[in-house]
C-alpha cells in the first residue's frame, strides 16, 4: 500500500490555492492536485507534507501551519493523508521541478481538478468542521482510471 501526502496552502485569505499540474501517474496527467508526494519509509505524514511542498514549490512551511483534515483510502491502491494550510506564502510558491505549480482562485477552480478536490477544497475550508481528527474517507477498490 503506498502512502502519500497532499496539501492545499491556502492565501492567508482563502482566496488563492497552491496546486500543482501532474504529470504521473498516468491518470493524473494534466490535472491539478494539491502538492505532495510519497511518505518515505519512517516518516510521519505531516514530516513529508513540510518536505514534499518545500521540494515541489521552494516554499518553506513548518509543522504546526498544517491542519490534517481528511484521510482518504482506496484499497490495494493508496491511502492520502490530505493537509490544509493558510498563509501568504502562497503567493511566493513557485514551480521547482516538472510540474507546474499554479495559484489558483479559490471561486472559479478550472475543470482539469482531480474530481475528488471538487468536495476536499470546499470541505478544507469549512469554518464549521471540526478537525481535531482528520475524516477518513474510503472510495471504492479497484485502481484509479483517468476519467
Amino acid at each position: 500500500m503506498k502512502k502519500y501526502v497532499a496539501g492545499f496552502l491556502f492565501s492567508q485569505d482563502s482566496s488563492k490555492v497552491v496546486m500543482i499540474k501532474k504529470i504521473n501517474p498516468a491518470w493524473q496527467n494534466g490535472l491539478l492536485n494539491g502538492v505532495g508526494g510519497k511518505i518515505e519509509i519512517g516518516e510521519q505524514a505531516i514530516d513529508a507534507m513540510t518536505r514534499e511542498f518545500e521540494e515541489e514549490t521552494g516554499v518553506v512551511t513548518n509543522a504546526g501551519q498544517w491542519t490534517h483534515f481528511a484521510q482518504v483510502y482506496r484499497p490495494e491502491c493508496y491511502d492520502v493523508a490530505f493537509f490544509f494550510a493558510r498563509s501568504d506564502l502562497a503567493f511566493e510558491a513557485r514551480t521547482v521541478e516538472q510540474e507546474e505549480v499554479q495559484l489558483i482562485d479559490v471561486a472559479n477552480l478550472p475543470k482539469n481538478l482531480l474530481p475528488n478536490l471538487r468536495w476536499l477544497i470546499p470541505l478544507a475550508l469549512d469554518q464549521q468542521a471540526d478537525f481535531s481528527a482528520p475524516i477518513k474517507i474510503t472510495e471504492v477498490a479497484g485502481e484509479r482510471v483517468k476519467a
